[in-house]
């Protein structure tokens, strides 16, 4: 009855939440209406709002004109005002026009109803008078009522100041009728639409509410959209559907939308339920043992943990195996396995007294859980006599079957889990049994060996058959360790090999030091490349031979031309590392060729430098990488080493936060123009401040951006920046280009032209204002894969520089070849040519080819007036360098070229 009760109370309260759902799910599409409507109406209210402005400051104020003139013909006889309005008196809707000098009203029109104002002070008349003399603006009242001679009239008042200097000088006063006014300005256009109207002002002097119009009396315009402007009093205009935001179309459509919605969620409630109840039945059904009504694995092991979590420390657990059970299943037919099978479950309720959990785990195997305290002796008891209880008892070709349980138990320990449990009896069991079975200690072995285990070792047996299948496993097992930790071509360990060798070093003694030297070998795909594989090949197995006198068996090949060794000698490391650089000093013969190598070598140590393989094979790769940009041949690993690798990772931490945050310093330094003797380029720089008030070299920042795959990302971020700029300010500062790095691997990129073309176009600068540096050095290694790329950037406009010229790569034979624009001499020439004549010699030589070329020459480093002079002599026609100026940021640099701008006027 509970169980009922319960489940009634369910249902009311998901009957009730799904009604409260349908109810919010009403107010939101409620809301969702009116908030639709006044969209609608505020983009109606805008337009009147703009339009009603438009109209009483322009179309109906025909106070402005006379205004004017009364500006000019201020201090002369009043009697020219009676001319200039006559012709506005004979428009139907004026009412009255009014002429007021100073504070005094020099002439009132019609004469015949308004003469005895002339004379009238300001004060004398409604506070609006003195609005407009404060506002010094347009003041529109209205509807106010007019006293004239002949009676009164509802009017619209515009009142239009006219001023000397910003000075007040009097205002010209003109009242249309009311009725024109407001059919003018379009009310009932509303009205036709579906909306009520209402047009009101905050009284200026005590902020009450003046309705000016409305569409229909005793209406509530406070759920109202409404607009404000200032005449300069605030005037409102506030609309709202006649039907309500909510029409009633619209509400029987809510409703018969929550209705629908309500039934679908009852309905799918409902099929939730009956799934709900019919997976708990399989689950109760998949958790069973369909033959003996035991548990299965799962519904056990559930089962246990559920006593568990009670930190019961009395339960005992018993693993039950029936060996051969399956042969005599087969013998003893379908009908009497299913009886044993059944009686199990009644077998043990009779012999067990206490709470107990059964399942079967597989077709002879049962486990139990029995809650009691046992001691050892009972334990065996117990289960000694659970085996005799179960035992299969048969008759098969006339003569009686016996099989027996083999079991083995434990008591469960507090805190476990049921899985642990069971795989613990379980492990115990079979590790029983292996001591009487060699068959399962060899089985056992060779999941070791799968496991990846390298330590296994295959026992001797006094059975032959045994012995011979134990010799056969270890003389695979060694195969197997040949091909996993050997390398094919050379036969020395190989990475796997070495990371096991150094953790049997470590594991065998953590406190014993050892040396690990990495040898490289400089260029060697040039030996493949110019000759065959096979040299190369030949020229490797060399090296293998010497490094193996040296390092013997520790010998590793972890990259192609890569070696790796341990010496465990206690020869300090640079020695050693000079030995090794020794023993490949001779020339080495392959073919009929004889080669020098030239070699890289660097060193860490255990435990000093890594306490794990992979820690060590890190740091010592960090040093190789070290030796190849230093050019050092030699690399020991240390602090200094280790701090430059910290403040390379802080760099490219840096980095990446500055460019996703968009705090990348941009900095430009302008160019000379020769000709124009001003700046008419300037080069972006890319700065990175370091945390300490200064900044990372350019050059070492740039380096690892390429190096760790980020030089696309920051390129981006440079060429984005440095067209926004110039498309910001270039003109105003009468800059002709803007000069951008880029990376050769920006230019391998596929479809990197347009990429950059695209970046460009979106900047909003000229193509024709962007010119883009490559280094030569580079660009010339790299000159077939990028050329192509380069030609499209220059039909496309923009210019092509060639930085760093001179600095090793050049040849004045292939400038007509390369596809650039620009040369840039680097500083490293420019900076000889007043102590070294050749170079002088040199540079006029590059200027002369470069002009044949049609190609513009850009001097780099120039510092003094010195160099200026005899560089400007050259025919160069641009010119870089402290001498003029310095790179600086943004700010700095409109600074600067304010400056220039100053002096030059």
């Amino acid at each position: 009855m509970k169980i009922h009760n319960r489940r009634y109370l369910i249902y009311a309260a998901v009957v009730l939440l799904i009604l409260a759902l349908t109810m919010t799910l009403e107010v939101k599409l409620q809301n969702k209406y009116t908030s639709s409507g006044k969209r609608e109406a505020e983009n109606i209210l805008q337009f009147y709002s703009e339009n009603m402005m438009l109209q009483l400051k322009g179309s109906l104020n025909e106070a402005d004109s006379l205004a004017q003139t009364a500006r000019i013909m201020h201090g002369s006889d009043p009697s020219w005002f009676k001319t200039a309005a006559a012709p506005l008196l004979e428009k139907e809707e004026v009412r009255y026009v009014c002429l007021i000098e100073g504070d005094i009203i020099s002439a009132a029109l019609p004469e015949s109803e308004f003469s005895g104002q002339d004379g009238q002070n300001l004060k004398d008349f409604s506070y609006i008078y003195t609005l407009a003399k404060v506002v010094k603006d347009i003041v529109v009242e209205g509807p106010v009522e007019l006293d004239s001679a002949t009676g009164t009239r509802e009017v619209f008042l515009f009142l239009q100041p006219y001023l000397e200097d910003d000075a007040y000088m009097g205002e010209v006063v003109v009242a249309l009728d009311s009725n024109y006014v407001l059919q003018e300005l379009g009310l009932d256009y509303l009205v036709s639409q579906g909306y009520e109207y209402e047009l009101w002002r905050v009284g200026p002097q005590n902020g009450s509410k003046e309705v000016i119009a409305v569409s229909q009396e005793d209406i509530d315009f406070s759920h109202a959209a409404k607009s404000s402007f200032y005449l300069p009093t605030q005037w409102n205009l506030s609309i709202q559907p006649a039907a309500g935001w909510v029409s009633p179309a619209q509400r029987t459509g809510i409703l018969l939308f929550c209705g629908l919605s309500a039934a679908l969620v009852l309905g799918l409630v409902f099929c939730l339920f009956k799934l709900t109840r019919q997976r708990h039945m399989l689950k109760q059904v998949a958790c069973r043992d369909i033959q003996t009504g035991l548990f299965n694995y799962s519904g056990f092991t559930d089962s246990l943990d559920a006593w568990l979590s009670q930190g019961d420390s009395s339960i005992q657990l018993f693993y039950l195996v029936f060996e051969g059970y399956t042969q005599m299943a087969q013998q003893m037919g379908h009908d009497q396995d299913t009886a044993f099978l059944q009686s199990i479950r009644r077998r043990l309720r009779e012999y067990i007294q206490n709470p107990f959990i059964a399942g079967r785990l597989d077709s002879g195997i049962f486990i139990l859980a029995v809650r009691e305290d046992m001691t050892e002796v009972q334990q065996e008891d117990f289960a000694k006599g659970l085996s005799l209880e179960l035992m299969l008892k048969i008759r098969l070709k006339n003569e009686k079957s016996f099989l027996t349980a083999r079991y083995h138990y434990m008591r469960c320990q507090p805190g476990s889990g049921a899985a642990d449990a069971v795989s613990a009896v379980i492990d115990a069991y079979y590790t029983k049994c292996s001591k009487e079975s060699p068959v399962y200690m060899l089985t056992q072995k060779c999941r070791q060996l799968i496991e990846g285990k390298s330590n296994v070792v295959f026992d001797e047996y006094t059975d032959p058959g045994m012995m011979e299948l134990s010799k056969t496993f270890n003389q695979y097992r060694k195969q197997v360790e040949q091909l996993a930790y050997s390398d094919p071509v050379f036969s020395v360990g190989n990475r796997p090999k070495y990371l096991r060798d150094t953790n049997m070093l470590i594991s065998y003694d953590k406190k014993r030091r050892f040396g690990l030297f990495c040898v490289d070998i400089c260029s060697f795909s040039q030996y493949n490349e110019l000759f065959s594989a096979d040299i190369g090949d030949a020229i490797l197995q060399e090296v293998v031979n010497r490094l193996s006198r040296l390092l013997g068996t520790y010998l590793y090949r972890i990259n192609g031309d890569v070696f790796l060794g341990i010496s465990l000698s206690d020869e300090p490391e640079e020695s050693f590392a000079k030995r090794l650089q020794l023993l490949l000093t001779s020339p080495v013969t392959a073919g009929n060729a004889s080669f020098a190598l030239q070699v890289r070598i660097a060193v860490c140590q255990y435990p000093a430098h890594g306490s794990s393989p992979e820690v060590l094979l890190d740091r010592i790769q960090s040093a190789l990488r070290f030796s190849k940009e230093s050019g050092q041949k030699i690399v020991i690993y240390n602090n200094k080493l280790n701090q430059a690798i910290r403040i390379e990772a802080d760099i490219l931490r840096r980095l990446k936060s500055s460019i996703h945050n968009k705090t990348l310093e941009v900095w430009y330094q302008p160019l000379s123009k020769l000709s124009a003797d001003s700046y008419t380029s300037l080069e972006a720089l890319v700065r990175l401040p370091d945390g300490k008030g200064g900044y990372h070299s350019a050059a070492l920042v740039i380096s690892l951006a390429e190096r760790s795959g980020m030089v696309e990302l920051l390129g981006d971020y440079v060429l984005k920046r440095a067209c926004r700029f110039m498309h910001s300010h270039g003109k105003e500062l009468g800059l002709e280009r803007i000069c951008i790095n880029l990376s050769v691997q920006q230019l391998l990129v596929e479809n990197s032209a347009d990429h950059l073309l695209r970046l460009i176009q979106e900047s909003g600068v000229a193509t024709s204002q962007v010119t883009l540096e490559i280094t030569e050095s580079i660009l010339i290694q790299s000159i077939e894969r990028a050329s192509a790329t380069l030609d499209t950037l220059r039909r496309a406009g923009l210019h092509i520089a060639l930085d760093d010229f001179g600095v090793g790569y050049s040849s004045l034979n292939y400038l007509s070849n390369l596809p650039v624009d620009v040369i840039k001499i680097d500083r490293s020439l420019t900076q000889q040519i007043l102590t070294n004549p050749k170079q002088h010699a040199l540079l006029k030589s590059i200027v002369e080819m470069a002009k044949i070329n049609s190609l513009s020459v850009v001097a780099e480093g120039v510092e003094t007036e010195e160099e200026q002079k005899m560089i400007s002599a050259s025919g160069v026609q641009y010119i870089q360098g402290y001498y003029y100026a310095r790179p600086m940021p943004e700010k700095e640099l409109m600074s600067f070229f304010n400056g220039i701008e100053k002096n030059t006027k």
